[in-house]
């Protein structure tokens, strides 16, 4: 008599079962990695935008501390933040030649004889910032700051863009010589919000 052969191998019904399984492993294993490059995501859009608004605020901050005049926001709440310049050091204030370290008097110094602001020959001259919404869906931060390289007091450089992404920029007035100002930015699925408060350093 023939013996039965013993037969190896998966039935239909294990192999389904063992698809079915391996599917749902895969299933749970793309989600868990889905997820995970997405917070990965937002966490990277979170950092880039908090890196600009940073360097946005840290440069408002600079030149509120280091002015003598608040000239805007006045009583109310705006979006533009203008103060006396007195922070930089890079042209000789006779020739208006660029000079990397200076000549040992600010810009802002327009007679070159240490004091600014004084008037007569040595007007103030400003610095401000301010939105620019020509794109509806990605608001600029925009610097202007006086053109130093000419005799020119009312001249000023052409605007330059020191954040973009912006949602929300107002300024307040608490005081003559102290302002609070708020800035938030957002991209994608990516959101960040700072305030902050800065006292202007050379007020009388």
């Amino acid at each position: 008599m023939n013996q039965p052969k013993c037969q190896n191998g998966l039935t239909l019904l294990e192999l389904l079962v063992a698809i079915t399984i391996f599917s749902i492993m895969a299933l749970s294993l793309y989600q868990v990695l889905d997820h995970t490059l997405a917070a990965y995501e937002t966490t990277r859009n979170q950092q880039i935008l908090l890196s600009r608004a940073r360097y946005a605020m840290e440069r408002m901050v600079m030149f509120v501390q280091a002015s003598d005049e608040i000239a805007t926001p006045s009583d109310s709440v705006t979006q533009k933040l203008t103060v006396s310049e007195r922070v930089l050091n890079t042209y000789n204030n006779q020739t208006r030649d660029y000079l990397i370290d200076g000549d040992a008097f600010l810009d802002a110094d327009n007679d070159a004889d240490g004091l600014v602001n004084e008037g007569r020959e040595d007007l103030a001259e400003y610095v401000s910032f301010s939105l620019d919404k020509s794109i509806d869906d990605n608001w600029k931060l925009i610097e202007k700051r006086p053109d130093y390289s000419t005799p020119d007091i009312a001249d000023q450089t052409p605007g330059s863009v020191i954040c973009q992404d912006v949602i929300e920029f107002t300024c307040r007035r608490f005081s003559a010589g102290i302002v609070e100002i708020k800035l938030a930015l957002k991209n994608d699925n990516a959101q960040v919000n700072l305030k902050t408060r800065a006292k202007a350093g050379h007020l009388e």
